[in-house]
């Protein structure tokens, strides 16, 4: 009876041994083939690289940020530095701007938005917009309200849609007495270069 329960002892240990050798085995060899599913890691790099190459990709409004691109730097190059940047963020008939609003040193003030309204759009809704070159893009320059002095627009064509920029300046504290109109296409003119090739 003592060696019946021994031998069946030795059985069962030895199986259990090549089930545990049998597991190890399969698990090893075939452990990367049996899931597709990418580890977490992995998951982590891809989206650290499509969020890369997203951001890079050309002509996607969110390669230009008004309220970085203008470092501060810039601003006070320009007597720009007034005040910090002002993030601004609107939606009006499916047209949306985003970007910052700006304290010049002289007291006047400037809103620089990407938006998704493109120059034709603009130009239909303000047929006197007249057309102005910004560097190697198409501009329009309008006044949205012309009864209202002190206020001026200028749009900088884009990809996909246009880069905004509002001048809001009635007491006249330019400190070149440059008109409105005339300084948000001076403005235009110096933060068009920043934009990205393609954008």
């Amino acid at each position: 009876m003592i060696g019946y329960v021994d031998r069946s002892l030795r059985h069962t240990s030895r199986f259990v041994l090549t089930a545990s050798i049998l597991a190890v085995m399969l698990s090893a060899c075939g452990g990367e083939t049996m899931s597709s599913e990418p580890t977490t890691s992995t998951r982590a790099a891809d989206a650290s690289r499509t969020g890369a190459s997203a951001s890079a990709e050309p002509g996607r409004q969110a390669s230009f940020d008004p309220c970085t691109a203008l470092t501060a730097q810039f601003l006070a190059e320009h007597q720009w530095d007034a005040l910090p940047p002002a993030p601004k963020q609107n939606s009006t008939d499916g047209v949306s701007w985003k970007g910052c609003r700006y304290v010049a040193r002289a007291g006047y003030s400037f809103t620089i938005q990407t938006t998704d309204g493109t120059l034709e759009q603009v130009k239909k809704k303000f047929p006197s917009a007249t057309d102005v070159p910004i560097g190697s893009r198409n501009g329009l320059r309008y006044e949205v309200r012309p009864d209202v002095p002190g206020g001026c627009t200028v749009n900088i064509e884009m990809h996909d849609g246009s880069l905004y920029i509002l001048v809001d300046d009635p007491s006249g504290k330019h400190p070149r007495k440059l008109s409105p109109c005339d300084n948000a296409t001076d403005i235009a003119r110096a933060v068009a270069p920043l934009l990205p090739a393609g954008s």
